[in-house]
């Protein structure tokens, strides 16, 4: 009992104060309200980083502007843990989108020309397939890989472990590697 209390106390002097400084810190770094920031997350790129407000980025996020690529988030949006965002060309995520643990939005890939064979892969040049899209109220469940070129339009859920390597419509639900629709919301 004692040792809970103690935790408390801490808790209450030093962890939470230190978690309000962090929020306020990245806040007003990329100019948006309202931003919770979890453990270990990484923002490369910044100047190329819009948020709306409201925006929840768990632990382990990694959101990188590659070069001049470009990643709006909207409001309102949150993300669990280990989520990673990479944009070479555009990336948009719409308001009111829930991005589940474990999962990857791009918009590129890396070259894989059968000339670029004897280079490494970390070196091949990045291919745009075009940007990449998800509408308003986009749920993606967990270890989602949303792909090149993809637009997702609103009121879509992506079944865990899908992989979406084309664009859909409003008001379905996802699921499979390649993802396909399996239900139509109305």
């Amino acid at each position: 009992m004692a040792n809970e209390r103690l935790l408390m106390i801490f808790l209450r002097v030093f962890y939470l104060p230190y978690n309000r400084m962090r929020n306020c810190y990245y806040s007003i770094a990329l100019g948006t309200k309202k931003l919770r920031v979890g453990r270990s997350i990484s923002l490369r790129g910044t100047r190329n980083i819009m948020l709306g407000s409201n925006v929840s980025l768990g632990n382990q996020t990694w959101i990188d502007a590659i070069g001049s690529g470009t990643i709006t988030i909207g409001n309102d949006v949150a993300f669990s843990q280990n989520v990673h965002i990479a944009a070479a060309s555009q990336i948009i995520i719409g308001d009111g989108c829930l991005i589940g643990s474990d999962v990857l939005i791009t918009d590129h890939d890396h070259s894989f020309d059968i000339d670029m064979l004897s280079v490494y892969p970390k070196n091949r040049p990045l291919k745009v397939k075009g940007d990449t899209t998800l509408g308003r109220n986009v749920w993606l469940g967990d270890n989602v890989k949303i792909l090149s070129g993809v637009t997702l339009g609103d009121n879509i859920v992506v079944a865990a472990n899908s992989v979406v390597t084309k664009s859909f419509p409003e008001n379905v639900v996802l699921a499979g590697n390649p993802a396909v629709v399996v239900k139509h919301l109305k």
